[in-house]
């Protein structure tokens, strides 16, 4: 089974927040990338296991994205 996993880091929150891109519901959030990428590796197993009842192995694609807040001069 793949899951692709969109990681997105907020400036003004400090804070990444993982989804899933496909109908499984994953959202999570941590302070730092890995904290966040191992939660995923946790959570996902029993997520696939309750959502669709399936059990066996898992490619996890993570992608990565950063969103920054400018304010600029008037």
């Amino acid at each position: 089974m793949n899951c692709i996993i969109i990681c997105t880091f907020d400036d003004e929150s400090q804070r990444w927040t993982a989804a899933s891109d496909d109908k499984y519901g994953l959202v999570l959030e941590s302070d730092s990338l890995e904290k966040l990428m191992e939660r995923v590796k946790i959570a996902m197993p029993d997520m696939l296991q309750f959502t669709c009842n399936y059990i066996g192995p898992i490619n996890l694609h993570f992608k990565a994205e950063r969103i920054t807040h400018l304010e600029t001069a008037v």
